[in-house]
């Protein structure tokens, strides 16, 4: 039988993951609090652009409220973004969002390393859903993303018992194997 959850080692530490129904393939994750979150930066407007905030989920996000994340010139706009001074001296993944007439938003990411749009970004969601809460946005205490991909992901805030000033993200939306491989002896 398939385990319920896991502990994974990463760069940013331990992260519990779970999967609430092994009947759906859906998975949770439990990430690090969001830090640094500051709701305007001393960033020129792009066009179709209305706010710009930013926050560290693990990395460093630069997160752009616009009303239709589909008009943006992201291959053009994107490396201007991410290499702004104010995002540091390494940069920032950027999200433009936008919302949805369901209540629910759509997001892009331009992805620093991959230096272009990626289908979706688990650490971007979080940063974006963190920005939407304290911009005073989502509605209610699911927020709810659709990426490039056109799948959807559930961004939650829980109580931090540890720092109750910086709850923590609860990230969920489909998980399903992409690839599988075996390491052998040399």
């Amino acid at each position: 039988a398939p385990a319920a959850g896991m502990t994974l080692r990463t760069g940013a530490g331990m992260v519990a993951s779970r999967l609430p129904d092994l009947t759906v393939e859906r998975s949770e994750i439990v990430l690090q609090p969001v830090e640094s979150v500051l709701t305007a930066m001393a960033i020129p407007l792009g066009p179709g652009e209305e706010q710009i905030g930013f926050a560290v989920a693990g990395i460093p996000h630069l997160v752009v409220r616009c009303p239709n994340v589909d008009s943006i010139d992201l291959p053009r706009r994107g490396p201007s973004l991410r290499w702004h001074p104010a995002a540091g001296v390494a940069g920032a993944n950027v999200n433009w969002v936008s919302p949805r007439p369901d209540g629910g938003w759509r997001y892009r990411t331009f992805e620093r390393g991959v230096e272009g749009e990626t289908l979706a970004c688990g650490t971007g969601a979080v940063a974006t859903a963190a920005l939407l809460a304290a911009w005073g946005l989502p509605a209610t205490d699911v927020i709810r993303l659709e990426t490039s991909s056109g799948r959807e992901l559930e961004v939650r805030f829980r109580p931090n018992p540890n720092n109750p000033a910086h709850p923590v993200p609860v990230l969920a939306g489909e998980g399903r194997v992409v690839f599988s491989g075996h390491i052998g002896a040399l």
